[in-house]
């Protein structure tokens, strides 16, 4: 359990700091878009400090399935939570972000709302297979609905001329993200009923052709988001909304029951519902005076970093 808790907490760092390491080569790099997907992976790969800062976010993740084998959820995901508030401080000390009273509200609901629908998890039958129709219908419909949070989030830049708040872009990457993860949990259906031939029915079947799609898909909205929202804003919305994501539409996709302790049912609901309302409330734009060039200026709060 020691060394399951030591290990979260270097998770936690490297994670983080790999997402820091990501925007400060960002803003060095030419702007990059969703819709030049060639130009963007040629961008992103050919910058070495970003290409280090993805290496040391994914040394992070591998830390965290290594935690997801050594202690229970219980005492994992609080520290991945507590990842939140240090993501802040990084943002600020390297990156110069500030982030407002309210903003710091909504990621605390973030937070909390990850926490109500993981404290809600238990011991249930696992849904092993999903009806393919009702899969891609998810999907497909999980696509236009990020696609309408980052077009949305493209348009409101363009009308106010200011920066969007990264709400809007976490979400949409959120979502992919998630939406990704389900096809995680098809395969791992595969190997859990202990039959043979895994290998042959995981190609046979969609999940690991719509992982690379939505996945992919996803690393392309965030990079985006990333390098036009602050990281403060950008990371955490899309880590939570994948998170809480993967849990509701897997239920219904995999055919999970919901819990049948009320008060766990409670907490689900809750959970889903805070995260919902943040996304909605939260991307507006707050003014702040920032210092540019030695000068006092009226800028918005995303303008900072």
């Amino acid at each position: 359990m020691f060394f399951g808790i030591i290990l979260a907490l270097i998770a936690t760092v490297l994670y983080n700091a790999g997402f820091v390491l990501e925007k400060r080569a960002l803003r060095d790099l030419p702007p990059i878009s969703a819709h030049r997907v060639g130009h963007l992976v040629r961008v992103l790969c050919g910058s070495r400090a970003w290409v280090t800062g993805f290496l040391v976010m994914g040394m992070g993740l591998l830390c965290q399935l290594g935690v997801m084998s050594l202690v229970p959820l219980s005492v994992g995901q609080p520290i991945q939570l507590a990842g939140l508030a240090l993501l802040v401080v990084f943002s600020a000390v390297f990156l110069g972000e500030r982030t407002t009273p309210r903003e710091w509200t909504g990621l605390g609901v973030l937070a909390l709302s990850l926490l109500l629908v993981c404290l809600s998890m238990e011991p249930t039958r696992l849904g092993l297979r999903a009806d393919t129709g009702v899969l891609l219908a998810v999907s497909a419909g999980t696509v236009v609905l990020a696609m309408g949070a980052f077009l949305a989030a493209m348009r409101s830049g363009r009308r106010t001329g200011r920066p969007v708040p990264g709400v809007l872009y976490g979400a949409a990457s959120g979502l992919l993200y998630g939406a990704g993860a389900l096809q995680t949990k098809g395969v791992a259906g595969f190997l859990a009923d202990h039959a043979g031939g895994v290998v042959g029915r995981t190609i046979a079947s969609p999940y690991p052709y719509l992982y690379i799609l939505l996945s992919g898909a996803g690393l392309l909205l965030f990079q985006t988001g990333l390098q036009r929202g602050r990281a403060s804003i950008v990371v955490p919305v899309s880590s939570v909304v994948g998170s809480v994501y993967t849990v509701m539409a897997g239920t219904a996709v995999f055919g999970e029951p919901l819990p049948e302790d009320p008060v766990r049912l409670v907490l689900r609901s809750a959970g889903f519902a805070a995260s919902i309302i943040v996304v909605v409330l939260l991307p507006r734009h707050d003014e702040e005076p920032v210092e540019v060039l030695g000068a006092p200026a009226l800028v918005t709060s995303d303008q900072a970093g």
